[in-house]
Formats: structure tokens, C-alpha cells, sequence
């Protein structure tokens, strides 16, 4: 088997075990499917497929690097709304929240 192949298989494996992994995470930890969580899928599965069609030569680097560079722009954009909406709402204060 090459390296190539061993690649190729560890990526395609990442896609199926992503998915229920992240539910048993959720389940265990008691936590909703949040942003974050739906980030995380998003990276699990499209990554090892671009990973994929890149080594297959059926996509060029120049579309891996967009694809790569999309995907991780909206991420960042997304904390950059979580920050601002933080920093409108002010500090909470106990006092605020009695009165």
C-alpha cells in the first residue's frame, strides 16, 4: 500500500466516524449541536473529501486553496459577530438583572 493510498483511506474513513463521534461527544457532554459543532462537521467532512479529490488529481491546488480558504473565512467571520454582539450587550451585572 502507498502513501498516497494511506492517505486516501484515512480520509475516507474520517467522514463516517466524524459524524457519529460528534453525537456521542454531544450526548455524553449534554450539549446542544451548537455553531461550533456544526463547524467541526463541516471541517471533518469536507476536508478529507477536498483531501481526497486533490490527490486523485480531479481538483488543482489553485481550487483547494479557495475551497480551503472559504471555508475558514466564514468560520473567522462568524467569530467577528459573536464579538460584536458580546460587546453591544454590555457588561452583565447582578444588579442589571434584579432591577
Amino acid at each position: 500500500m502507498t502513501a498516497r493510498e494511506c492517505i486516501e483511506l484515512v480520509a475516507a474513513w474520517t467522514v463516517p466516524l466524524a459524524i457519529p463521534g460528534l453525537i456521542v461527544e454531544r450526548v455524553q457532554m449534554r450539549k446542544r449541536l451548537g455553531v461550533r459543532a456544526i463547524q467541526f462537521l463541516a471541517v471533518a467532512t469536507f476536508a478529507p473529501v477536498v483531501v481526497i479529490l486533490a490527490l486523485e488529481k480531479i481538483i488543482d491546488g489553485g481550487t483547494v486553496s479557495a475551497l480551503v480558504g472559504y471555508l475558514f473565512s466564514n468560520i473567522a467571520e462568524f467569530d467577528r459577530r459573536e464579538s460584536r454582539k458580546a460587546h453591544h450587550k454590555g457588561p452583565q451585572t447582578p444588579d442589571a438583572a434584579e432591577g
